[in-house]
Formats: structure tokens, sequence, C-alpha cells
């Protein structure tokens, strides 16, 4: 899930500038050596996508239902060692039992009392324990663990660039630690800067877009503002063309962030490399290749240079790189999305239109589509009661499928949504 807060990108950042050109050329000699996803060539070679390719185990978690915790509009999903947490657009956080789906108790509340937030949609701190929801008071933060016990109130420690409209993304890097991702304005470069309590201890560039016209801002004389949802893999897509140049693509529903263990890695926009975050800098890891598929750094403005491949979202466990992309992301009447699986044991990486999903050869039911995923590589998807049912009327002789699924052809289609579980 992304982890947004409607404020713009950093300033007080003199360190980090100045580290910038230093950081991206030994970023680029070590570009050289990298282990290499090579997207490319499997983006021409499409094949079918298999759950095992990921997993060794799916299950299916139905969430209970009952009058103080119904579902609403829009969920979200996080899920904890033993805890899934649904957020909707009805001013809700709900915590379920991750094993038998058994509704616990509800998280945080909405108000303007000291320990109120704005909404309940809200991001987590997987190493704290800890959800953090946008607070009563603008630029603050309420924080809550996973037991609906009120922590603190967290200030939002960076003062936002004056006009600029982009927005920060939060995430953590340990149970202390913030992470705060800010995008390029006029004045500074696309940033990660590190938080703890009151305090930035550090900003390091990521070597991706750098301050310059093309850079949204209040007063803007835009040509085009949109909000994409088909052929996104799923996410909301917010675009600004400016005189057929892109100002800004911010990725609703996952930030550029993600973990597996005590690493966490981030992948930013017109950058093919992943980096892996650390409290010394950010650390080249793995590099995209899209082969003749390369959107070129240059051309990342340009509305007509854009059948290069725009990665979406990326998910990861001890086995494989689950991500999602894009092709034609102006242009969204040519917009496919497609998910890739890159296996870190052979170096090879296959991918399949989106829309298939990765069939699932371990309990023969619905194709997955995994959305979230947590340090230890578990991935969850959430599934509505209507498209479970609507698999077995088009399936009425399906058969040997596990308990938990067969149980599922008892749902009605008011309940509670499904939470598949995957390991």
């Amino acid at each position: 899930m992304k982890h947004i807060s409607i404020l713009p990108a950093l300033m007080a950042l003199a360190t980090g500038i100045c580290l910038c050109t230093a950081c991206s050329n030994k970023a680029k000699d070590r570009a050289n050596s990298l282990e290499t996803i090579p997207l490319g060539d499997a983006f021409e070679q499409q094949t079918e996508l298999k759950a095992s390719d990921c997993f060794k185990q799916v299950r299916y978690v139905a969430l209970e239902t009952n009058d103080s915790c119904l579902v609403g509009d829009n969920p979200q999903i996080e899920i904890t060692s033993d805890r899934i947490i649904v957020m909707t657009a009805h001013r809700q956080c709900m915590a379920f039992d991750k094993q038998t789906g058994k509704y616990l108790y509800s998280i945080g509340h909405v108000g303007d009392d000291p320990e109120a937030c704005r909404e309940m949609y809200g991001w987590l701190n997987e190493a704290a324990g800890h959800l953090y929801f946008p607070g009563a008071n603008y630029r603050e933060m309420a924080v809550y663990d996973l037991n609906n016990r009120f922590i603190r109130r967290q200030k939002e420690v960076i003062d936002p660039p004056k006009g600029s409209i982009s927005p920060q993304e939060y995430d953590y890097l340990d149970e202390k630690t913030l992470l705060v991702h800010a995008y390029a304005t006029t004045e500074t470069p696309d940033l990660v800067a590190l938080v703890r309590d009151t305090s930035i201890v550090a900003t390091y560039p990521t070597h991706s877009e750098a301050g310059g016209e093309h850079v949204p801002r209040l007063g803007m004389d835009t040509s085009t503002f949109s909000i994409e949802t088909e052929g996104t893999a799923g996410h909301t897509l917010s675009i600004i063309l400016d005189e057929e140049k892109c100002a800004s693509v911010i990725t609703a529903e996952h930030g550029p962030f993600w973990h597996l263990g005590k690493e966490t890695f981030i992948k930013v926009n017109f950058n093919d490399t992943i980096y892996r975050v650390t409290e010394d800098g950010l650390m080249p890891h793995r590099l995209i290749d899209a082969g003749k598929h390369r959107w070129d750094f240059g051309d990342r403005y340009y509305a007509h240079k854009d059948d290069g491949l725009f990665p979406l979202c990326f998910l990861e466990n001890e086995r494989t790189l689950l991500f999602r992309f894009c092709q034609y992301l102006y242009h969204p009447e040519d917009r496919k999305a497609y998910n890739a699986v890159y296996d870190k044991e052979t170096k090879s990486v296959k991918v399949a239109p989106y829309g298939a999903g990765l069939m699932d050869d371990l309990t023969r039911f619905m194709p997955l589509q995994p959305t979230v995923s947590t340090a230890s590589g578990e991935m969850a998807q959430l599934l509505q009661p209507l498209d479970i049912l609507s698999w077995f009327e088009e399936h009425p002789d399906a058969s040997g499928l596990p308990a938990d699924v067969e149980a599922l052809r008892q749902l009605k289609e008011d309940d509670n949504p499904v939470i598949a579980v995957m390991q």
C-alpha cells in the first residue's frame, strides 16, 4: 500500500544535493556489475505465470461478517504475523485474526480529540507494529499499535517547499526510523530522507528526476490532469501533463519502497536501478534491463515517447521478485499492464498480461493477484464474495479443491471479503 501525505518535497537538503553528482557517478560504475533482470527479452516471449512460480502454499481466510465489522467501499489491506488489517473509505480500520478471520476490534477513530485521525487509510510500520494515520491536525500523524492503543502524535518534520504540489510517501527503515520519499521540485532533486522522532538524520538523492521546468507546482497551467485506472494493474495513477510533457506520475496504493527481512528497497520513476536503502545511503542492488523497450531517462517527460516499460509496484519473497509494469503510460486507450516474476535462483524472468493473473496450480482455484507483501515474504490479496461466487458458477464441475476453498461456496454476496494468503 502506498503511504502518502499530500505534502511537497524537502527543502533543507544542502548535504544531500551536494552528494548527488558524486553518488550518481558511483552508481553508474557499480551498475555495470549489478545482477540484471532481463525484462525486455521476457516481454518479447510472454508466457503463463503460475502460483508455484512464487509460492509453496495458498490459503483462504473468510473475514467474519457481523454488524460491528461490515467492510465498506474501497478496502485496502495490510497483513502481519497474526493480523489482517482492513481499511476502508467508510473511515474504518478493523483487525481480524489471520488464521480464522474472526473480527477482533477496530483501530483508531475519526474526530478532533487528541487521539483522533483525519481518515483511516493508514500505513504499517511492520518493524514497530505501528499503524500511522493522517492526524486530525494538519502535518501530524496519529500512531496506534496493533492492539488499538494510541502511541503518540508524529509530527511531519519536513517543511513543504513553497508552491509545490508533489506528495511525500512514507515507509520505515527500522523500528525507530521512518523513510520519506520526496519528489523533485524546481529547486531540489528526487530524495529519500531518514527521520527519527522529530529530526531528519540523513537525506539521499535517488538519482531519478532532478528539479527543473516540468515539476508540478501550484498555479501550473496544465493541459491535462487525469486520474487513470485502466491498464494500470489495479493501481490509480495521477498524471499531470504540461505542454505535452509529463509533470508528474504518482502511483496510489503502492509507494516506491518494499521490504524483505531486515532489508528495505526502493525503485523510483524513470530509473532502471533498484536500490537497497541503508543508513549510509542508497546502494545499487539490481538493474532492470528492458532492452529495446527501455524508457530513456531523457525522454521521461515526453508523452509521445511512452512506449517504454513503466514499473508500477514490487513485492518480494526469498524466492522471487514479483512486479508489475505497464506500456503506453500516457495513452490510456493503448495502455496495457503486465505481471513479471523474477526467479532469484535461476536469474530468469517471466512476463504475462496482468489480466491473466497467476494461474493457481496449487489449489486449482481463481487466478491470483497479490497486492501486499510482508518483510517475511508473505503476500496477500483481497477477494470480493461476488467474484468468488461467479467463479464457482463458471466452474460447476470444479472438484478436489482444498477444504478452505470448498467452504467459500457458502458465501453470500453481502458477506465480508476473503483474504488469500500466499507463502
